[in-house]
């Protein structure tokens, strides 16, 4: 399967190869970002216990006969399971059923591209602008479809040991080859749940340093910080005028607003992290298009 027979479609993965990173609160907010200029979005549920779709209120739809296996393997109509949310955002809830497709999935002809070809292309060619999908935690056949169906990736990191070890397993044995043999782009790895300041050592600025040190590349423009400013900051000698606070930052109402079911700036429009969220939305924007 060669990389010159796919285009990306519109959307973007936001993945780990763990759970507690922050992947549905991510992409949660670049959803909403999307929505709130004017762009029809999918939020797509890939987590097998429906972390989003409970969270966001909607237990009933993830119990429900009607699932995300219908589609994705069956063919069903995809739009049929959306549901509108009360701020803009179209969700294609998660089910208790996504155990058993996964495991259907291992006897599937051409089982890479199922969520794909069934799920994410017909929604595209319905009009709906783009897909941000939750991808489910853990190695398997809905996480690689996650990525396979848009060929983009934003990965979260916490500040806790062997984030960047996890992070390496990832590009090594799911990230390397889909982009070798199907294409996919990385379009940020970013800092998620920065609480600390970097002037002191500690897991947040261990994490954040390593980040730009070893994938300056991707982190984004929010997180990025020259490698000189963090050695300044470790010389007594030497000061500086305002102590960096990069990554997506800690904050309480990014938390309350998800335990209540709905974007940051649907809980406080003033929350000092919507930009990142913007700057992440951008980021889909502008390669989904490039």
């Amino acid at each position: 399967m060669s990389a010159d027979k796919f285009e990306g479609l519109p959307g973007a993965a936001v993945s780990l190869l763990k759970g507690g990173v922050g992947k549905s609160t991510i992409a949660l907010n670049i959803a909403d970002r999307l929505a709130y200029r004017g762009h029809e979005t999918v939020l797509l549920d890939l987590d097998k216990d429906g972390h989003m779709t409970t969270q966001l209120g909607y237990d009933d739809a993830y119990d429900r006969d009607a699932d995300l296996g219908d589609a994705l393997i069956d063919g069903e109509d995809p739009e049929d399971l959306l549901i509108e949310t009360d701020f803009g955002v179209y969700l294609l809830p998660s089910s208790n059923e996504l155990e058993n497709v996964e495991t259907r999935l291992k006897d599937e002809r051409f089982a890479d591209v199922k969520l794909r070809r069934n799920v994410v292309a017909p929604l595209i060619q319905n009009g709906y602008d783009y897909v941000i999908i939750d991808a489910a935690g853990g190695r398997g056949k809905l996480s690689d479809n996650a990525l396979i169906a848009v060929q983009r990736v934003i990965v979260p990191l916490i500040p806790r040991a062997g984030s960047i070890n996890g992070l390496n397993k990832m590009i090594e044995r799911q990230i390397s080859p889909i982009r070798e043999n199907i294409g996919l782009d990385i379009l940020a790895v970013t800092p998620n749940m920065i609480r600390e300041t970097m002037g002191q050592h500690n897991e947040h600025r261990t994490l954040v340093e390593n980040l730009n040190r070893e994938f300056g590349a991707f982190v984004p423009e929010y997180a990025r910080i020259d490698p000189e400013i963090f050695d300044t900051l470790d010389d007594s000698d030497q000061t500086v005028e305002s102590i960096p606070k990069p990554g997506i930052r800690e904050r309480t109402a990014i938390s309350r607003a998800f335990k209540q079911g709905m974007p940051v700036s649907e809980f406080n429009e003033d929350c000092d992290q919507i930009p990142n969220f913007d700057h992440l939305a951008d980021l889909v924007e502008e390669h989904s298009h490039a």
